[in-house]
């Protein structure tokens, strides 16, 4: 979940999309000691299965189904792979474990060491100012978990003595993981979330900023939560899903779908909090904003990665009398619903704000009398839609800061609120913008900026020094300057171009023989900039080039962009990854056996795509988390929020999408396959890990050798990438580059990395 303060309005309102999270793990083919069973009666003339066919086989006849949609004739062999059964116990166990003798053989001492190395440098995320404190998350090198720290200011803005621990999720357990926080307006309480082993089902906790004091308030159920605090400080509105006895809730799939908003004032038992308001469907998403008097309540409805809608609460011109939830004499007020667009919004100065993609597929900000905001002619643009897509803005003081997208990198313009531009924050270089939070009383800023050659720090600025202050920054024992950042464009199948970000040593040679690991995304709005990764440092080391392919179906360049890469423009999205694969070879820059693709979550669709429609074009693929049987997907909670991305086979033409592109589906009998690794997770709530197990069956079975260069490996206590702890992730980069270098011939030790 997104990090990002509750002051920052993000051009999508809700960040749940299947995340963003780069794949790992895989390898190739070979003998394991596990015997195979002995033939039975009748069977000595057949040639012996060996033991991995044998257990394939077991699970095909234990649930091998045929379903017929729409007409149409859908066969699904490995279905009872897709359900917690004996077989299918046995089958994650066994095949984990042949994955795992494979991955340790291929791994060295020095491996390992120096990808512990790089994954140790620290974290910094997550900026938020209030009054005279700034807040951010931070992961020093000896801990598991990032923690969430305070720095105190002095009038002027400028950092006094040292930041200290505010809320450490260890506190909570040796597995716990900080997944979101939000800020009071005057720096004087913070809300938080903590959850266990990388599942994401949160529970809120209040701290009080100046002494560290944890609250008596606990509210179970905050699973990507939003919290908007009241300036009062003494109440917030908050999401969370249905809990026991409560319409809609599901103790087999909890938290999962009928988020609802909430109000909760400080010191009241939460199970009396009062409902706000509740979405029509299930697989909606409300949050709220509170305007800077606390009269004006925006709420907004996610309804999916391209619609949204927005409602306005006036709580009453007397702060004595005023409401939490509409009622007769407060009507909740519709400014926009139903439409295929997304708008959020908030309430500052009396005026109404809007972000919005109507007429603008690159978004503009428009501001209106709250009293007028159903009139969509009494809107008018305070931010015209641009060139580049808007990202994010924040209000300071009496300026609003705009995080757009130019280029495929982060720029932050700075306008007055009539509009007026002035001027643009200078970054320290070509780079992503990760946090950006303003406080609308005192005219500061916090930005947080890193690249791909800047290593991540959090910084300060207000309207009057115009210049960024380093608050806080992590140190990286390696020297950047020995790097290059490059971009290319690549034409696509019907010319569209790439963009591809290259990350590498310096003099890279057009000869053929670089190794490369490209990843890839392509879905939910998702803008992958170009910021600072710890793990590509250990294959540049190696003289490899990481790539970063911006596909289709991206928030890169607008709403249109993505909506080129969803539903009926999935396949888009495959042939751009297809490529910018066989660009990588015709340019000179590498050759299909010196090729690795990796990717997660959808990243992981786009692997199995990759895996089925052009296996000769690389030599590993390694992927984590994905979807790959894309006909049944939504059945499993709580992949119901993704049809407005990918559609449904309840429908019959958008059957016709999925079962074409499904890579569950496509798998063919006797195609020479790259090397391959299909990770999953056991705490996974995004994504089902019956999609592994079934597609790494398949692929397998389609292969008709007794071993296989296909593998399979699920890690225990991990979810599908958020809070996952700082030695699960170098278990799991170990794997990922064991694996890549195996399969691309890379056996000799690592060169000595370049060092400060």
């Amino acid at each position: 979940m997104s990090r990002c303060p509750s002051r920052s309005i993000r051009v999508t309102s809700v960040a749940v999309a299947l995340g963003a999270f780069t794949a790992c793990g895989g390898g190739e083919s070979m003998s394991m000691s596990t015997p195979a069973p002995a033939p039975s009666a009748g069977e000595e003339s057949r040639p012996a299965m060996s033991w991995l066919q044998d257990l394939n086989a077991r699970a095909r006849a234990a649930g091998e189904t045929t379903d017929t949609l729409h007409g149409v004739a859908i066969q699904d062999p490995y279905r009872a792979l897709e359900s917690d059964s004996d077989i299918t116990r046995e089958w994650i166990e066994r095949q984990t474990a042949r994955s795992r003798e494979a991955l340790a053989s291929w791994s060295r001492a020095d491996m390992a060491e120096r990808i512990r190395e790089v994954l140790a440098i620290g974290t910094i995320s997550g900026g938020a100012i209030a009054g005279d404190v700034a807040i951010y998350a931070r992961r020093d090198a000896d801990r598991e978990q990032p923690a969430l720290f305070v720095q105190s200011l002095s009038r002027t803005g400028a950092p006094v003595g040292q930041a200290r621990i505010l809320v450490d999720p260890q506190t909570y357990g040796e597995r716990a993981a900080l997944d979101w926080y939000y800020l009071s307006p005057n720096g004087r309480h913070l809300a938080f979330g903590i959850s266990e082993n990388g599942d994401e089902r949160s529970t809120l906790r209040v701290v009080e900023v100046a002494t560290g004091t944890v609250q008596p308030d606990v509210i179970a159920h905050a699973k990507w939560s939003t919290v908007a605090w009241l300036h009062s400080e003494d109440g917030f509105y908050y999401r969370r899903y249905p809990r026991e006895g409560e319409p809609d809730y599901d103790a087999a799939q909890p938290d999962s779908y009928h988020p609802r908003l909430f109000f909760h004032r400080l010191g009241d038992d939460p199970a009396n909090d009062v409902l706000v308001y509740s979405p029509p469907n299930g697989t909606d998403f409300p949050d709220a904003t509170v305007s800077d008097d606390d009269r004006w309540v925006v709420i907004g409805n996610f309804r999916g990665w391209s619609q949204s809608d927005v409602y306005l609460l006036d709580r009453g011109a007397q702060r004595a009398n005023r409401v939490v939830r509409p009622d007769e004499a407060h009507a909740l007020v519709t400014v926009i619903a139903g439409e295929d667009h997304l708008t959020s919004g908030r309430v500052h100065g009396g005026r109404l704000y809007l972000t919005t993609n109507v007429d603008a597929p690159r978004y503009r900000i428009v501001v209106a009398d709250p009293a007028r905001a159903t009139d969509r002619a009494a809107w008018s643009d305070v931010i015209p839609q641009g060139d580049s897509a808007i990202e994010s803005w924040t209000i300071a003081g009496d300026r609003i800061a705009v995080h757009v997208i130019d280029d495929v990198r982060s720029r932050v313009r700075v306008f007055r609120l009539d509009g007026r531009a002035d001027g643009e924050i200078e970054l320290p270089g070509r780079g992503e913008v990760g946090s950006l939070d303003g406080d609308p009383r005192t005219g500061r800023l916090v930005l947080g900026f890193s690249s791909f050659v800047h290593a991540p720090a959090m910084h300060l600025w207000n309207a009057r020094g115009r210049q960024l202050t380093q608050l806080a920054a992590v140190d990286v024992p390696v020297d950047l300057s020995e790097l290059e950042l490059t971009q290319e464009r690549v034409p696509s199948r019907d010319g569209t171009p790439i963009n591809v970000h290259l990350l590498h040593r310096r003099g890279l040679e057009r000869n053929g023989e670089s190794p490369v690991l490209l990843n890839g995304y392509g879905g939910f709005n998702v803008s992958l900039l170009p910021g600072f990764q710890r793990s590509p440092l250990y294959w540049a080391s190696r003289g490899g080039v990481f790539a970063v392919a911006n596909l289709r179906g991206g928030g890169e360049f607008g709403e249109d962009w993505h909506r080129a890469g969803n539903l009926a423009n999935k396949e888009r999205v495959f042939e751009d990854m297809e490529s910018v694969i066989r660009w990588l070879s015709s340019s000179g820059i590498s050759r299909p056996d010196r090729i690795a693709i990796t990717g997660g979550s959808n990243g992981g669709l786009l692997m199995g795509a990759m895996i089925t429609r052009a296996p000769d074009a690389f030599a590993a693929a390694a992927s984590y988390v994905g979807l790959y049987d894309m006909v049944r997907y939504h059945r499993f909670p709580p992949a119901e929020l993704w049809i407005s991305e990918y559609g449904s086979s309840d429908d019959a033409t958008q059957l016709q999408w999925l079962v074409a592109y499904s890579p569950y589906h496509r798998v063919r009998e006797g195609v020479r396959l790259p090397a391959i690794l299909i990770e999953t997770a056991d705490h996974d709530t995004r994504v089902h890990w019956g999609h592994s197990t079934k597609f790494a069956a398949r692929l397998q079975e389609s292969t008709g050798e007794a071993d296989p260069r296909v593998w399979f490996y699920r890690e225990q206590l991990v979810g599908h990438g958020a809070g996952t702890r700082l030695s699960d992730l170098v278990s799991r980069y170990t794997r990922l580059y064991a694996f890549v270098e195996h399969a691309l011939g890379l056996t000799t030790a690592a060169a000595s990395a370049p060092t400060e």
